[in-house]
C-alpha cells in the first residue's frame, strides 16, 4: 500500500527532558492508525510534529513527508496551504465556535480558502453525520457526541487526505466513544482517507488496522 506521511529521525525535548527519542514512522494511505500509551509517553507531541503543528528539535537531522511534500523546508506560506488542503485535525474539546451556528462552524476550514461551493459541501456532511437539523443551532445546544461528529464534519470539508485527531473520545462515555470509533473506519472507506489517532482507551486502540505503542518517548511496536 502507498505511503501516505514518512517521518524520520524525530526528536523532542521539553525543559532538558526527551519526550521523543528518534521516533520513525510511515502512514499509509487509507490507513487508521492508534498511537497509544500511558499520560506524558509522548502521544500528542509525535502527533503535533506529525501534523505540522509542531517541530522536532533538529529540522536538518530529521525529516517529515507528507504525500511527497518536504514538510520541514516548506515556507510558512506552502505550510499554511498544505494544512488547509491535505489536513484534518480533530481536537479532544471539539473547539467549535461558540458563536456561529453549525453549519458556519463546518463553513470555516472551506471559507479560509475561498471555496466556493462551501455551503453545499458543510450540508453534504452534515446529512451523511445525520446532522442536518442542527444547520442554524449553536454548539452549546448539542451533546458532547454531537459536537464531535460537527468537529469531524468540519475536519472533512477540504477533503483531506489525513485526518489527526487527539484523544477525540476524552469527554465522551463509553457508547459515544464506540460510535465514535466506528466513524474513523467509516470514513477511511467512504472517503478514502488515513487517520492518526491519539488514544489512551486500549480497546479502541486495539480495533484500528495498526497500534502504535508509545514508552518513554520511543515506539515500542
Amino acid at each position: 500500500m502507498e505511503i501516505l506521511l514518512s517521518a524520520k529521525n524525530i526528536s523532542k525535548t521539553f525543559q532538558g527532558k526527551k519526550v521523543l527519542d528518534n521516533i520513525n514512522i510511515e502512514i499509509k494511505k487509507s490507513e487508521v492508525v492508534a498511537i497509544s500509551g500511558m499520560s506524558g509517553a509522548g502521544k500528542t507531541t509525535l502527533l503535533n510534529i506529525l501534523s505540522t503543528l509542531d517541530k522536532p528539535d533538529n529540522q536538518r537531522n530529521s525529516s517529515l513527508f507528507i504525500d511527497n511534500q518536504d514538510v520541514f523546508n516548506l515556507n510558512n506560506n506552502d505550510l499554511s496551504v498544505l494544512r488547509n488542503q491535505m489536513i484534518g485535525f480533530v481536537f479532544q474539546f471539539h473547539e467549535l465556535i461558540p458563536e456561529l451556528n453549525i453549519l458556519e462552524n463546518v463553513c470555516l476550514p472551506a471559507w479560509i480558502k475561498n471555496d466556493s461551493n462551501a455551503e453545499i459541501k458543510a450540508k453534504e456532511l452534515l446529512e451523511y453525520f445525520g446532522l442536518i437539523d442542527f444547520l442554524k443551532k449553536k454548539p452549546s445546544t448539542l451533546s458532547g457526541g454531537e459536537k464531535q461528529r460537527v468537529a469531524i464534519a468540519r475536519s472533512l470539508i477540504n477533503e483531506p487526505k489525513i485526518i489527526f485527531a487527539d484523544e477525540p473520545t476524552g469527554n465522551l462515555d463509553s457508547k459515544n466513544s464506540k460510535i465514535l470509533f466506528d466513524l474513523f473506519f467509516k470514513l477511511r472507506d467512504d472517503y478514502n482517507c488515513s487517520v492518526v489517532i491519539v488514544t489512551h482507551n486500549e480497546s479502541n486502540a486495539n480495533i484500528c488496522d495498526r497500534k502504535l505503542l508509545i514508552v518513554d518517548g520511543e515506539i515500542k511496536n
